[in-house]
């Protein structure tokens, strides 16, 4: 029942390898070039717009990709076209309400034409996800690896390039490019792989059903992202400093990257858990198998290897993040489990109560930070990350038992 979710995961996680390698040398050319100071600002940014691309988001890939997963041929091919409608939307809804923010934000002031150059990415992201949708569900993740490889290897490519001309706005307008030309290249790929795939009207009735079914997990991830990266980007660069943000950042960038192999099963194997598939039960106890292995491999290995890891990417002037990536490893365990466990209950329909998970955990997220980043700074903000995937997995635990 595994090998299929098995093999996308493989191919997904291979596909990290190279990313992740790439990933660390857009790191270090960055720490180094820009400065902890710059860097941070980088971090600000992008952190509230990957805010940002959640509430376009809204929830629409977990449910499109469950939603399709049991339709077949024409009916599925409308799932993915009608899907991608929302989302467009959605994301020019939110470009507005990004431009708002520019405008009328503190956070951003210096900052403002940069910040305008990576909100634009939000359409395009809009539209990565829609094709991500269709790779999921028709188990070809393989396809998707080739676009996730392209995009950080030209940005690569042009930020090693650049030289001493880098700033901001550079880094950001090539982001733009590089995901444009590797967008390109997954359109060729869904049309080879769905071949009768045609565009049509936005069917206003599936946009009704569809929002009814999306709003609590659209929610949900907006809280997510937001206890996830944004409130601590912000709260550490308002109450400490932004050269603070850079060290936090840098290990936070590290955490993000060693939950990926979980990340990358759960996408392998929720469109069976969602789908028509016998012992669904026993696909979850398989699953559970594999992601406490994984986490029992990966936690201590980096541990050791932390001090090394940070000094390769950044130089010894972020040598402050290795403390902070040591305590992240624990809240590595706690989202193994939640992404299990969330997206098990996200299958059996459970939006709502993976939204008073998310209610919850911002509560948590919002409240440890205030209290304990100005008095143990980044290390608190850390600490409160453990303490936020811990309440968010347990409850979810709790929820599914009551579900059995």
């Amino acid at each position: 029942m595994l090998k299929k979710p098995i093999i996308n995961t493989l191919v997904q996680v291979g596909g990290k390898i190279i990313t992740i390698l790439l990933s660390l040398v857009t790191t270090a050319i960055l720490t180094r070039k820009l400065g902890p100071e710059v860097y941070g600002n980088f971090l600000l940014i992008t952190s509230v717009w990957l805010l940002f691309d959640s509430a376009a988001d809204f929830g629409s890939k977990v449910i499109g990709v469950k939603e399709a997963s049991v339709k077949e041929n024409n009916q599925r091919n409308e799932v993915y076209v009608q899907v991608a409608w929302f989302r467009c939307l959605t994301s020019l809804l939110l470009f507005f309400v990004g431009l708002l923010v520019i405008l009328l934000w503190s956070g951003f002031d210096g900052l403002e034409i940069e910040a305008l150059i990576a909100l634009m990415m939000i359409g395009f992201t809009a539209v990565a996800g829609s094709l991500e949708i269709i790779f999921q569900t028709e188990m070809r993740m393989d396809l998707k690896v080739w676009g996730d490889i392209i995009f950080p290897l030209i940005f690569v490519v042009f930020v090693w390039f650049a030289g001493d001309k880098l700033n901001l706005i550079w880094i950001f307008g090539i982001y733009l490019l590089a995901r444009v030309l590797s967008l390109v290249l997954s359109i060729s790929f869904v049309n080879k792989l769905i071949n009768n795939i045609k565009l049509a009207r936005l069917d206003v009735g599936f946009l009704k059903k569809f929002i009814g079914q999306t709003w609590p997990m659209g929610i949900y991830m907006i809280l997510f992202s937001g206890y996830d990266r944004a409130v601590d980007s912000v709260l550490i660069k308002q109450l400490i400093g932004v050269k603070d943000l850079a060290y936090y950042g840098l290990a936070y960038k590290i955490y993000g990257s060693l939950i990926q192999p979980a990340y990358f099963l759960i996408n392998s194997v929720f469109p069976l858990l969602s789908g028509k598939v016998d012992n669904k039960r026993k696909l979850f106890w398989q699953t559970s198998g594999l992601m406490f292995f994984g986490a029992l491999l990966v936690a201590p290995t980096i541990y050791f290897l932390a001090p090394w890891i940070v000094f390769v990417l950044a130089g010894t002037d972020y040598l402050v993040s290795v403390g902070v990536l040591r305590i992240l490893l624990v809240a590595m365990v706690f989202a193994y489990l939640g992404h299990l466990v969330g997206f098990t209950l996200i299958a059996k329909g459970k939006q709502k109560l993976i939204l008073l998970v998310g209610i919850i955990s911002l509560v948590v997220n919002i409240g440890g930070n205030l209290l304990f980043i100005p008095r143990f700074g980044i290390v608190g903000a850390a600490w409160v990350t453990v303490a936020t995937e811990a309440v968010a997995g347990v409850l979810m635990v709790g929820f599914l038992k009551r579900e059995k």
